[in-house]
């Protein structure tokens, strides 16, 4: 493809481990040598490269369809786009012939108006982000700062920001011994943990009141408040065994243990 087309100034790729620097050190020299560089997308955010992503499925789509693999690619680039020029006509100048008959005036090589196609893009583009951001509730996310606590929603684990990357939106973090690089969606910030201060009454949560039996082993660590605001309706004096005070929790819910059959 570079002797065809020439040498790119950027390469853009996944997360693939043939790309990976640290495991193959190929195409890093690969890249060295012919004097690009590579740029990846964040990992486990396949969103970030859907133009590539959505090309390949594209492709896919058309050689199923076919029984002649060529003849499917060259339908693909003889096929105007949403712009208004075909593949062929972006990249040589001029429309390919094709199995559709055309007229020999028409594959005359032109020059494409640079201006007019730069418009046409960038009005695609342009409606393109308003009608996913207003479908999808699409907002800006703040920049995190080194040493920020974040939480890793893919791996549901807490990490610390170490620093950004060139990438775009993309950040190194850190969770125990291992460095995760995650793009800004992955991380939501998390605050300093602070373990929550002990109410000084507890009667005032949880209905009951602490006594100075409590040191006591041998006391029941809870006593039933004298103050306490709840009545309970007067039981029956033949019955030896009181039922225990139901159980509240910090929030106020009352817990009802369920009712059991006693044979």
């Amino acid at each position: 493809m570079f002797s065809r087309h020439g040498i790119p100034d950027v390469v853009r790729s996944d997360n693939g481990s043939q790309f990976d620097p640290v495991k193959t050190v190929e195409f890093k020299d690969f890249a060295k040598s012919y004097g690009f560089t590579h740029t990846s997308s964040s990992p486990k955010f396949s969103q970030s490269n859907g133009l590539i992503e959505a090309a390949v499925k594209t492709v896919k789509a058309c050689i199923k369809k076919s029984r002649n693999p060529y003849l499917a690619l060259m339908a693909c680039c003889a096929t105007p786009l949403e712009n208004g020029f075909s593949p062929s006509e972006l990249l040589m100048g001029r429309r390919i012939n094709t199995t559709l008959p055309v007229a020999k005036t028409q594959l005359q090589p032109y020059s494409v108006n640079k201006k007019v196609l730069e418009a046409k893009e960038e009005r695609r583009i342009e409606g393109q982000k308003t009608n996913y951001d207003k479908h999808h509730g699409i907002r800006n996310l703040d920049e995190l700062d080194p040493g920020q606590n974040v939480w890793i929603t893919d791996r549901r684990i807490t990490g610390k920001v170490l620093q950004k990357t060139p990438y775009p939106r993309s950040y190194l973090v850190q969770s125990g011994r291992r460095v995760y690089r995650r793009n800004r969606k992955h991380l939501i910030p998390s605050p300093d943990f602070h373990p929550e201060p002990e109410p000084e009454d507890d009667s005032d949560v949880t209905g009951y009141q602490h006594s100075h039996a409590d040191t006591d082993p041998g006391c029941p660590p809870l006593i039933s408040s004298p103050q306490s605001p709840k009545t309970y309706p007067e039981r029956d004096s033949s019955s030896t065994e009181a039922p225990p005070d139901p159980y509240v929790t910090r929030s106020g819910r009352t817990i009802r243990p369920p009712e059991r059959l006693d044979l």
